[in-house]
């Protein structure tokens, strides 16, 4: 069996690096002789270009943004326990995430852990692609990764500035991160509806998925636009209050209801 890959995630919200967890790579046994090791080559590269996938958002547990969202502090306290407890209690909020290239003709690379002692700090290594050798996570073993440890690789590492009514309040920010991650699913469901796939005709596995991944791409267009437009590239919680105007500008009547129930559930909690 192989080991597991991942590539890197960047959350749109709150700029923090993560690792996501892609699948299992091809086992490195096969890579034995000449022939094998070109073989193995050629398994990887199809693992890379099968689920590396670098125009499409990804809806992931972001460490950062669910201590936002649980008004706790992501610095204090909001460890590999307390996040693993979040999310089994169904309290975790998706945010929209893409994955990390590090050469705009490439896709994004692929990783693997080197360490096979689960007890240890894992060791993540480049399996694929182009991309640092290895990685380096934070203390709280989350998957998050030591953001400044990517400075060398062209990577912004500048920290996340909240403006002052969020720095200071909270449960100000937990609803803000609700309330934009609530726009961002509603984005892919608008663009689901946008594709019309509802017209009952059977299809195949491989029309199923080219469809899904049509849907996932127009979204990830729609959200990196609202992005770029709205807070100039930096984090959408960076810029909130402008992000939140041009998200209920841009949000359909659905998504705008996904909006206010993600505020209100956030003034319950």
């Amino acid at each position: 069996m192989g080991d597991e890959g991942a590539a890197i995630s960047n959350c749109l919200l709150c700029d923090s690096y993560a690792l996501l967890t892609l699948g299992l790579l091809p086992d490195r046994k096969l890579a034995r002789g000449i022939k094998g090791r070109a073989a193995h080559e050629d398994l990887l590269e199809e693992f890379q270009e099968k689920h590396a996938l670098k125009d499409v958002t990804f809806f992931l547990a972001c460490p950062t943004c669910n201590a936002f969202a649980s008004a706790s502090d992501p610095n204090q306290g909001f460890d590999q326990v307390k996040h693993g407890e979040y999310l089994r209690d169904g309290l975790a909020v998706l945010t929209p995430c893409h994955l990390v290239v590090f050469d705009d003709e490439e896709l994004p690379p692929v990783y693997r852990n080197e360490e096979s002692d689960a007890g240890r700090k894992p060791r993540w290594r480049l399996a694929q692609g182009v991309g640092p050798a290895g990685l380096e996570l934070d203390r709280t073993r989350t998957g998050r990764l030591h953001k400044n440890s990517l400075r060398p690789f062209g990577i912004d590492v500048r920290p996340l500035s909240l403006p002052d009514d969020l720095a200071r309040d909270p449960q100000e920010l937990a609803r803000a991160v609700r309330e934009a991650c609530a726009f961002a699913e509603g984005t892919l469901a608008d663009a689901a509806a946008a594709a019309g796939g509802g017209d009952g005709d059977p299809k195949s596995k491989e029309d199923a998925e080219a469809a899904e991944t049509e849907i996932a791409v127009a979204a990830s267009a729609a959200l990196r636009a609202w992005r770029a437009e709205a807070c100039g590239g930096r984090p959408v919680l960076e810029a909130w209050a402008g992000a939140r105007a041009a998200a209920l500008e841009r949000a359909s009547a659905e998504t705008a209801r996904r909006m206010q129930d993600a505020a209100v559930k956030g003034e319950d909690e």
